[in-house]
């Protein structure tokens, strides 16, 4: 027999029981709210739209416990409701002169925190914080994200934190933001462009510079897989949505196993000889010929690339390296990319990850 719920302080009692499955992260939520409807008689307007979020995410269980969740949701709270302090809701970016570091406080949410650790991956692979390369860090005492003030982590911030919040900023950072914003920048990073016919690399710096002296710019795909490996951007108007061309320019590839004569064909212009084969790869790589691994494998020996497992080929002596007339290009069978891991002595032109995207039958 179902009970008749009056308030929703009613239901969340309720969900701490095994009547419904709630999540690690759901069930902290959850136990906490019970503790301020029960011993303060007060919860925020946040914390009151995000109980009503939870009442839909478990509807199925809901449901099948008789109950209708958008009928729960017009329950009464016998507590105390009060709007939230935008200092709860938004994401706040600071200056603490005290440590001398940048500073984001946000409201907790999973999504962010999964996105954001994502990308500083990407932009920091060695998570070191030093200020050669710099990384945001959780400081679990003050509730924060503290960073060394650099371009690199004020940009992350700037880019990301309005994808999830109301993003607010004080004091000395609200300034420089100001100033910034005052000049629209097309170009973030140092990119390709084509202007009157004349193709140029927009906010470079010296070391590309340096590195792109000998380098004869055009829209040829080799030219683009060069400024794939300077970290350089490639103009959309350049590549107009060119297969071939987006594939060059890119860094991180997905290809299909069902286009693989095309991508071969497509490294072969780019003068690649050697593959690894990484990520996902069975132990027995080599002699592996079954399922889409040995399809690939054969794909490849076909258009006459030199296989080596990752951990192999740089077992070799650096003469050996020496004498490759081009950078390897690594092939994983899964999504995982640790690029970090694909540079300096165990560098490459490229990661390829292989996708299937055929139907499964079921019989």
């Amino acid at each position: 027999m179902n009970i008749d719920f009056t308030t929703k302080e009613q239901v969340i009692f309720f969900m701490m029981t095994t009547s419904i499955s709630l999540s690690h992260y759901d069930y902290k939520f959850i136990s906490n709210m019970q503790s301020l409807t029960h011993d303060k008689k007060q919860i925020t307007s946040g914390q009151a739209d995000l109980f009503d979020k939870l009442l839909h995410k478990y509807r199925k269980q809901f449901s099948t416990n008789g109950y209708d969740p958008v009928e729960l949701e017009k329950l009464i709270w016998k507590c105390v409701v009060v709007p939230s302090l935008p200092k709860y809701t938004n994401a706040n970016v600071d200056w603490d002169d005290s440590i001398g570091k940048l500073t984001i406080r946000v409201p907790f949410k999973k999504d962010f925190i999964s996105a954001f650790r994502k990308e500083m991956g990407n932009d920091f692979p060695d998570r070191s914080g030093s200020e050669e390369n710099p990384q945001w860090e959780w400081n679990s005492e003050r509730k924060r994200y503290e960073a060394i003030p650099t371009t690199h982590s004020l940009k992350l911030a700037y880019e990301m934190l309005p994808q999830f919040f109301t993003t607010v900023y004080h004091n000395e950072v609200k300034d420089i933001i100001t100033e910034l914003e005052k000049t629209t920048v097309k170009y973030a990073d140092p990119t390709l462009i084509v202007e009157d016919g004349v193709y140029i690399v927009v906010n470079s710096n010296n070391v590309l510079d340096e590195l792109l002296e000998e380098c004869n710019l055009d829209n040829t795909p080799n030219c683009l897989y060069r400024m794939s490996q300077l970290g350089i951007k490639v103009d959309e108007s350049i590549t107009q949505g060119d297969p071939e061309l987006l594939f060059a320019s890119s860094y991180i590839v997905e290809c299909d196993i069902d286009e693989t004569d095309q991508w071969c064909n497509w490294l072969s212009n780019l003068n690649v000889e050697n593959i690894l084969l990484g990520r996902g790869s069975p132990q027995n790589g080599y002699d592996r010929s079954t399922g889409i691994f040995g399809e690939c494998k054969n794909a490849l020996q076909d258009h006459a690339f030199k296989l080596h497992m990752q951990k192999d080929l740089f077992d070799y002596d650096d003469t050996h390296i020496e004498d490759m007339h081009s950078l390897p290009v690594l092939i994983q069978f899964n999504s995982i990319v640790e690029p970090e891991q694909c540079h300096g002595a165990n560098r490459n032109g490229k990661i390829l990850i292989l996708t299937n995207r055929r139907p499964i039958k079921i019989s």
